[in-house]
C-alpha cells in the first residue's frame, strides 16, 4: 500500500483555503454529540459531518479496526470505499475531457481501436452511467473460473480479454452495474493518459486536492497499518481481491478527511469547468438516480430540498457513504468495516443531514 504524504497539487488552492477557513457553527462538542444521537450505539467506524464548507469537519470514530489485536479506530483510520472509486474515476475523466484529451460522446474505439466493431462503439458517457448495453464479461468468465479474482493483469488487457462480447442490448438503453464497464473506462483512461490508471488519478484527482490517506489497495493491504479489517455480521473477516484490471471500479482506500477534500476540490475549486460538474450532477439513469460514476439524490431538510452527491460504495464488508451538497459543502460521511446495510448508512446520513 502506498502512503503518501501531504503534497501540494498543481492547481491555486488559495480560494479552497479562503472557503474552509473561518469559525465552525456546529462545534466539535455538539457535533460529536448530535453523530452520537443517530449513530447506532455499535457502530464500528467512522462518521464525519460538517455543516459548510467554512466550518471544520467533525469526526467520531467508535468500535474496533482489528478485532484480533482490540485495535481502536481512530479519525485517520483508512477504509477501502468500494464503487466510491467510480465516482472518482468520473472525475478524472472529465478532467480529462477538460484537456481535450477526451471525449464523453465519441465511440471508445478512439482509444481501443482492438475492440470488436460494437463495443467499440459505446461511448464514455454510456460506460460511466452504466448503460453501455457491453456484457459483463468479467462477470461471466468468473462464473467459470474462480482463478480469474486474482489475475495480475491491468485494465487494458482486461477490457480486451472481457469487454468485447457481443452487446445485450443498444447502447444508452440498459442499465446495468456491470464491471466490465470500468474495465473498458480504465482503458480508455490509460490509452488517453499514457501511463498507468492509478497514476493518472493521483495527478490529476488526488494531489490537487491534497489528499494525504488516499490511493489503490494492493492484495496484502488489509495487513496494513492505519488500514480497518473488515468482517461480516458473524465477525468472520470479509475481503474481497482486488486484482489490478478492476482498478477503476472499487479499489480505492481513504479516510473521511480526504473523501471531503477531494469533494471539496471538484465542486469548490478550479479542478473542473463548470461543464465538467454540471456533467457530474447530472442524472442519466432517472430510475437509479444515477449520474456519471455515482448518484445524485434529492433529501428534504427543513423548509428545503437539497441535491446531494451522493456516493456509496461496497467491498466486501466494507461500507462507505459520502453525501455532499455542492451548493454551501455540508457533508456527512460514513465508514464502517462490519457489512452494516446501505440503506441503514442512508437513514443516519439523512437523520444527520436534517438534524443540522
Amino acid at each position: 500500500m502506498h502512503f503518501r504524504p501531504s503534497w501540494l497539487g498543481t492547481l491555486c488552492l488559495a480560494c479552497t483555503l479562503a472557503l474552509l477557513s473561518g469559525c465552525a457553527v456546529l462545534d466539535k462538542t455538539a457535533g460529536t454529540r448530535l453523530i452520537e444521537r443517530h449513530a447506532p450505539g455499535d457502530y464500528s467506524g467512522v462518521i464525519a459531518i460538517r455543516e459548510d464548507a467554512g466550518s471544520s469537519l467533525v469526526v467520531r470514530a467508535s468500535g474496533l479496526a482489528v478485532r484480533e489485536q482490540a485495535q481502536e479506530h481512530t479519525r485517520d483510520t483508512r477504509f477501502m470505499t468500494g464503487s466510491v472509486t467510480k465516482w472518482i474515476s468520473a472525475v478524472t475523466v472529465l478532467r480529462l475531457a477538460d484537456m481535450g484529451k477526451l471525449d464523453l460522446d465519441a465511440p471508445i474505439a478512439r482509444h481501443l481501436p482492438e475492440l470488436p466493431a460494437a463495443s467499440g462503439a459505446v461511448t464514455l458517457r454510456q460506460l460511466l452511467s452504466n448503460r453501455s448495453g457491453v456484457p459483463n464479461g468479467l462477470q461471466e468468465a468468473l462464473r467459470k473460473d474462480q482463478s480469474i479474482r486474482h489475475l495480475e493483469i491491468g485494465p487494458v488487457a482486461g477490457a480486451l480479454r472481457f469487454g468485447g462480447g457481443a452487446l445485450n442490448a443498444r447502447p444508452g438503453e440498459k442499465w446495468d452495474y456491470s464491471v466490465t464497464n470500468w474495465l473498458l473506462v480504465a482503458a480508455v483512461v490509460e490509452r488517453a493518459g499514457n501511463r498507468p490508471f492509478t497514476d493518472v488519478v493521483e495527478e490529476l484527482v488526488l494531489a490537487p486536492a491534497r489528499t494525504r490517506d488516499t490511493g489503490f489497495a494492493g492484495s496484502d493491504d488489509e495487513e496494513a497499518v492505519g488500514m480497518a479489517v473488515a468482517y461480516d455480521a458473524s465477525g468472520t473477516r470479509k475481503t474481497p481481491p482486488t486484482p489490478p484490471m478492476v482498478v477503476a471500479s472499487g479499489t480505492l482506500y481513504s479516510t473521511a478527511a480526504d473523501l471531503v477534500a477531494i469533494a471539496d476540490a471538484v465542486y469548490r475549486t478550479p479542478l473542473l469547468s463548470d461543464k465538467a460538474r454540471k456533467e457530474l450532477m447530472t442524472i442519466q439513469v432517472a430510475s437509479e438516480d444515477y449520474a456519471l460514476g455515482g448518484r445524485v439524490r434529492t433529501i428534504a431538510t427543513g423548509k428545503s430540498t437539497r441535491a446531494l452527491a451522493w456516493e456509496s460504495g461496497v467491498s466486501g464488508g466494507y461500507k462507505t457513504l459520502l453525501a455532499y451538497d455542492p451548493r454551501d459543502g455540508r457533508a456527512v460521511v460514513l465508514l464502517n468495516n462490519t457489512d452494516m446495510q446501505q440503506a441503514d448508512q442512508g437513514r443516519i446520513a439523512i437523520a444527520l443531514f436534517n438534524a443540522m
